[in-house]
Protein backbone atom coordinates (compact mmCIF):
# COMPACT_ATOMS: atom_id res chain seq x y z
CA UNK A 1 0.00 0.00 0.00
CA UNK A 2 1.32 3.41 -0.97
CA UNK A 3 2.16 5.49 2.17
CA UNK A 4 0.75 8.53 0.41
CA UNK A 5 -2.61 6.81 -0.13
CA UNK A 6 -2.59 5.63 3.50
CA UNK A 7 -2.09 9.19 4.71
CA UNK A 8 -4.94 10.47 2.53
CA UNK A 9 -7.21 7.70 3.82
CA UNK A 10 -6.29 8.56 7.41
CA UNK A 11 -6.89 12.27 6.72
CA UNK A 12 -10.33 11.67 5.15
CA UNK A 13 -11.42 9.53 8.09
CA UNK A 14 -10.08 11.77 10.85
CA UNK A 15 -10.92 15.20 9.42
CA UNK A 16 -14.74 14.84 9.70
CA UNK A 17 -14.36 13.51 13.24
CA UNK A 18 -12.25 16.52 14.16
CA UNK A 19 -14.78 18.88 12.59
CA UNK A 20 -17.62 17.29 14.58
CA UNK A 21 -15.68 18.07 17.76
CA UNK A 22 -14.33 21.52 16.91
CA UNK A 23 -17.23 23.13 15.02
CA UNK A 24 -19.86 22.89 17.85
CA UNK A 25 -17.31 24.21 20.36
CA UNK A 26 -16.32 27.06 18.04
CA UNK A 27 -19.92 28.02 17.28
CA UNK A 28 -20.84 27.94 20.98
CA UNK A 29 -17.88 30.12 21.95
CA UNK A 30 -18.50 32.50 19.06
CA UNK A 31 -22.19 32.96 19.87
CA UNK A 32 -21.40 33.40 23.57
CA UNK A 33 -18.76 36.01 22.78
CA UNK A 34 -21.07 37.78 20.30
CA UNK A 35 -23.95 38.13 22.76
CA UNK A 36 -21.57 38.96 25.60
CA UNK A 37 -20.12 41.87 23.63
CA UNK A 38 -23.43 43.08 22.21
CA UNK A 39 -25.20 43.05 25.59
CA UNK A 40 -22.45 44.95 27.41
CA UNK A 41 -21.01 47.24 24.73
CA UNK A 42 -23.36 50.08 25.69
CA UNK A 43 -21.98 50.11 29.25
CA UNK A 44 -18.37 50.35 28.01
CA UNK A 45 -19.29 53.19 25.66
CA UNK A 46 -21.12 54.99 28.47
CA UNK A 47 -18.03 54.81 30.70
CA UNK A 48 -15.88 56.15 27.87
CA UNK A 49 -18.29 59.06 27.40
CA UNK A 50 -18.27 59.86 31.11
CA UNK A 51 -14.49 59.58 31.33
CA UNK A 52 -13.10 60.33 27.85
CA UNK A 53 -9.57 60.94 29.15
CA UNK A 54 -9.29 57.46 30.62
CA UNK A 55 -7.20 55.14 28.51
CA UNK A 56 -8.96 51.88 27.53
CA UNK A 57 -7.59 49.04 29.61
CA UNK A 58 -8.56 45.47 28.76
CA UNK A 59 -9.20 44.29 32.32
CA UNK A 60 -11.13 47.45 33.17
CA UNK A 61 -13.42 46.93 30.16
CA UNK A 62 -13.93 43.28 31.06
CA UNK A 63 -14.80 44.25 34.62
CA UNK A 64 -17.40 46.70 33.28
CA UNK A 65 -18.84 44.02 30.99
CA UNK A 66 -19.04 41.41 33.77
CA UNK A 67 -20.69 43.86 36.18
CA UNK A 68 -23.16 44.88 33.46
CA UNK A 69 -23.98 41.24 32.68
CA UNK A 70 -24.57 40.48 36.35
CA UNK A 71 -26.79 43.56 36.61
CA UNK A 72 -28.85 42.36 33.62
CA UNK A 73 -29.28 38.91 35.19
CA UNK A 74 -30.34 40.43 38.51
CA UNK A 75 -32.75 42.80 36.74
CA UNK A 76 -34.36 39.89 34.86
CA UNK A 77 -34.73 37.92 38.09
CA UNK A 78 -36.32 40.93 39.85
CA UNK A 79 -38.66 41.44 36.90
CA UNK A 80 -39.76 37.82 37.16
CA UNK A 81 -40.29 38.23 40.89
CA UNK A 82 -42.26 41.44 40.32
CA UNK A 83 -44.48 39.63 37.82
CA UNK A 84 -45.64 37.27 40.61
CA UNK A 85 -47.37 40.11 42.44
CA UNK A 86 -50.80 41.44 41.56
CA UNK A 87 -49.55 44.97 40.91
CA UNK A 88 -46.76 43.64 38.71
CA UNK A 89 -49.14 41.55 36.61
CA UNK A 90 -51.45 44.54 36.25
CA UNK A 91 -48.65 46.82 35.03
CA UNK A 92 -47.34 44.14 32.68
CA UNK A 93 -50.80 43.70 31.16
CA UNK A 94 -50.99 47.45 30.55
CA UNK A 95 -47.56 47.43 28.89
CA UNK A 96 -48.54 44.43 26.74
CA UNK A 97 -51.79 46.12 25.73
CA UNK A 98 -49.85 49.19 24.60
CA UNK A 99 -47.33 47.06 22.68
CA UNK A 100 -50.04 45.06 20.91
CA UNK A 101 -51.78 48.25 19.78
CA UNK A 102 -48.66 49.54 18.01
CA UNK A 103 -48.52 48.71 14.29
CA UNK A 104 -45.79 46.25 13.26
CA UNK A 105 -44.29 46.24 16.77
CA UNK A 106 -47.42 44.50 18.06
CA UNK A 107 -47.01 41.67 15.56
CA UNK A 108 -43.31 41.26 16.38
CA UNK A 109 -43.99 41.32 20.12
CA UNK A 110 -46.86 38.84 19.90
CA UNK A 111 -44.88 36.39 17.76
CA UNK A 112 -41.78 36.65 19.93
CA UNK A 113 -43.80 36.09 23.08
CA UNK A 114 -45.55 33.03 21.69
CA UNK A 115 -42.25 31.46 20.65
CA UNK A 116 -40.75 32.27 24.05
CA UNK A 117 -43.69 30.69 25.83
CA UNK A 118 -43.39 27.59 23.67
CA UNK A 119 -39.67 27.27 24.44
CA UNK A 120 -39.42 28.20 28.10
CA UNK A 121 -42.75 27.62 29.82
CA UNK A 122 -43.72 24.11 30.98
CA UNK A 123 -47.21 24.50 29.51
CA UNK A 124 -45.82 25.49 26.11
CA UNK A 125 -47.89 28.68 25.84
CA UNK A 126 -50.44 28.47 23.05
CA UNK A 127 -49.01 25.10 22.01
CA UNK A 128 -50.43 22.24 24.06
CA UNK A 129 -49.11 18.99 22.60
CA UNK A 130 -46.71 17.78 19.94
CA UNK A 131 -48.15 15.57 17.22
CA UNK A 132 -47.08 13.82 14.05
CA UNK A 133 -49.32 14.18 11.02
CA UNK A 134 -48.97 12.80 7.52
CA UNK A 135 -48.00 15.84 5.46
CA UNK A 136 -47.67 16.71 2.60
CA UNK A 137 -48.71 13.18 1.56
CA UNK A 138 -49.26 9.72 2.95
CA UNK A 139 -46.14 8.12 4.32
CA UNK A 140 -44.33 11.40 5.07
CA UNK A 141 -44.68 12.79 8.60
CA UNK A 142 -44.38 16.35 9.85
CA UNK A 143 -44.17 17.72 13.40
CA UNK A 144 -47.07 19.92 14.44
CA UNK A 145 -48.36 21.55 17.61
CA UNK A 146 -51.90 21.25 18.93
CA UNK A 147 -53.25 24.75 19.51
CA UNK A 148 -56.85 23.95 20.31
CA UNK A 149 -59.27 21.12 20.70
CA UNK A 150 -61.80 22.00 18.01
CA UNK A 151 -64.82 20.64 19.88
CA UNK A 152 -65.45 24.23 20.89
CA UNK A 153 -65.51 25.30 17.23
CA UNK A 154 -69.06 24.20 16.60
CA UNK A 155 -69.18 25.46 13.02
CA UNK A 156 -65.96 23.71 11.97
CA UNK A 157 -66.96 20.45 13.66
CA UNK A 158 -70.51 20.49 12.30
CA UNK A 159 -69.44 21.28 8.73
CA UNK A 160 -66.73 18.62 8.70
CA UNK A 161 -68.78 16.08 10.59
CA UNK A 162 -65.66 14.80 12.39
CA UNK A 163 -63.70 15.44 15.57
CA UNK A 164 -60.99 17.83 14.39
CA UNK A 165 -57.94 19.25 16.14
CA UNK A 166 -56.35 22.60 15.37
CA UNK A 167 -52.70 21.91 14.52
CA UNK A 168 -50.07 24.54 13.77
CA UNK A 169 -47.51 23.22 11.29
CA UNK A 170 -44.38 25.42 11.56
CA UNK A 171 -41.74 25.90 8.91
CA UNK A 172 -38.05 25.08 9.44
CA UNK A 173 -35.90 26.77 10.68
CA UNK A 174 -38.22 29.77 11.14
CA UNK A 175 -41.18 28.63 13.27
CA UNK A 176 -42.82 32.06 13.18
CA UNK A 177 -44.50 31.08 9.90
CA UNK A 178 -46.48 27.98 9.14
CA UNK A 179 -49.91 26.58 8.36
CA UNK A 180 -53.08 26.10 10.36
CA UNK A 181 -54.51 22.64 9.73
CA UNK A 182 -57.69 21.06 11.04
CA UNK A 183 -56.71 17.41 11.36
CA UNK A 184 -58.96 14.50 12.43
CA UNK A 185 -57.95 13.23 15.85
CA UNK A 186 -57.58 9.68 14.52
CA UNK A 187 -54.96 10.90 12.03
CA UNK A 188 -52.76 12.45 14.73
CA UNK A 189 -49.94 10.59 16.47
CA UNK A 190 -49.43 12.20 19.88
CA UNK A 191 -45.80 12.42 20.99
CA UNK A 192 -44.56 12.26 24.57
CA UNK A 193 -41.96 14.99 24.06
CA UNK A 194 -42.43 18.41 25.60
CA UNK A 195 -43.48 21.37 23.47
CA UNK A 196 -40.07 23.01 24.01
CA UNK A 197 -38.34 19.87 22.72
CA UNK A 198 -40.60 19.81 19.69
CA UNK A 199 -39.85 23.46 18.95
CA UNK A 200 -36.09 22.83 19.24
CA UNK A 201 -36.50 19.89 16.87
CA UNK A 202 -38.17 22.15 14.31
CA UNK A 203 -35.69 25.03 14.67
CA UNK A 204 -32.68 22.71 14.38
CA UNK A 205 -34.05 21.04 11.27
CA UNK A 206 -34.09 17.67 13.02
CA UNK A 207 -30.45 17.91 14.15
CA UNK A 208 -31.34 18.01 17.86
CA UNK A 209 -31.75 14.58 19.42
CA UNK A 210 -34.84 14.23 21.57
CA UNK A 211 -34.46 11.74 24.40
CA UNK A 212 -38.14 10.90 24.76
CA UNK A 213 -38.90 9.32 21.43
CA UNK A 214 -41.91 7.31 22.53
CA UNK A 215 -45.17 7.98 20.78
CA UNK A 216 -48.68 7.19 21.81
CA UNK A 217 -51.71 6.87 19.62
CA UNK A 218 -54.92 8.08 21.26
CA UNK A 219 -57.40 5.26 21.91
CA UNK A 220 -60.31 5.14 19.48
CA UNK A 221 -63.48 6.73 20.71
CA UNK A 222 -66.35 4.31 21.34
CA UNK A 223 -69.60 5.40 19.78
CA UNK A 224 -72.78 5.24 21.88
CA UNK A 225 -74.20 2.31 19.91
CA UNK A 226 -70.93 0.38 20.28
CA UNK A 227 -70.89 1.12 24.01
CA UNK A 228 -74.42 -0.25 24.37
CA UNK A 229 -73.51 -3.42 22.53
CA UNK A 230 -70.48 -3.93 24.78
CA UNK A 231 -72.56 -3.45 27.93
CA UNK A 232 -75.14 -5.94 26.73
Amino acid sequence: MNPHDGFLHWLRSRLPAGLLVIVPVFVTLWLTSFFYIKMTEWAVQAVHLLAPSAAPVFWVEQSIRIITLLAIIIMLALTGEFAHYKLGRYLIRIAEWIMLKLPLLGTIYSTTRQIGEALWTPQGGMFRKVVLIEYPRKGIYAVGFVTRESKQDKEVASKAGRDLISVFLPTTPNPTSGFLLFVPRDDCIFLQMKVADGMRLVISGGAVTIQKDEVTVPPPEIKPEENNSINT
